[in-house]
């Protein structure tokens, strides 16, 4: 079986990254948080699941090229997915005390930034070219002062990881409630490292100093 890291090359480098407990206070330091712990989500979770599915048979499927190619597209349709979820949730953890534009662009950026870095090396035709597009206008419609207020901000990962998995439809039917509860489950830790260690009034202050330069993508 090739190994992972040559199926998607940028995304699984996120998994060597070690997790510091340092605090989160920069608007860089919550881009990296996000987008390498939305890659290790949405990795961790898609091959989860196709391992369990395949069983003993998932060493074939995997060195299958057609089948290979397959996962890289489903994997970086997941990472978005992930990516918008877990930024959704951060920025409105930093929500008090902010204008709901400014959250939104905090948002947006992050986004923005987390998904040019992490899909960088992969294949044109695996990233999503909406992308940007459709978190903008998630953004647009979110309530940031409740955004993280419950698990509501997750609700795109759940509902993914079994549309976009490359799996028959007879199987997505079957798996949508276990695979959805899998995924929920690893969130949570995301979830309780980002409220230990968010600097909220930090973050918005570095974001205020910076909005009003060019952003670097």
């Amino acid at each position: 079986m090739p190994k992972l890291v040559e199926l998607l090359p940028k995304l699984l480098k996120s998994l060597t990254i070690r997790f510091d407990r340092s605090p989160i206070s920069t608007v860089e330091s919550l881009s990296e948080f996000n987008r390498t712990r939305a890659a290790y989500i949405a990795q961790t979770s898609m091959f989860g699941y196709l391992k369990t599915r395949m069983g003993t048979s998932f060493t074939k499927f995997f060195e299958d090229e057609v089948f290979s190619r397959a996962i890289r597209a489903a994997s970086a349709k997941l990472f978005v997915s992930c990516l918008g979820d877990v930024t959704t949730f951060a920025a409105g953890l930093c929500s008090d005390g902010a204008a709901p534009d400014e959250t939104r662009a905090l948002a947006e950026h992050c986004f923005a930034r987390g998904f040019a870095l992490t899909l960088v090396d992969l294949e044109a035709e695996f990233v999503p070219a909406d992308a940007e597009a459709e978190f903008a206008a998630r953004a647009a419609l979110t309530d940031w002062h409740h955004a993280a207020q419950s698990f509501n901000a997750f609700a795109g990962s759940e509902r993914d990881i079994v549309r976009f998995a490359p799996v028959v439809d007879e199987f997505k039917a079957l798996d949508r409630e276990i695979v959805s509860n899998s995924i929920r489950f690893r969130w949570r830790d995301v979830r309780e490292q980002l409220r230990r260690r968010i600097d909220a009034q930090g973050i918005c202050a570095d974001w205020r100093q910076r909005s009003g330069t060019a952003l670097e993508r």
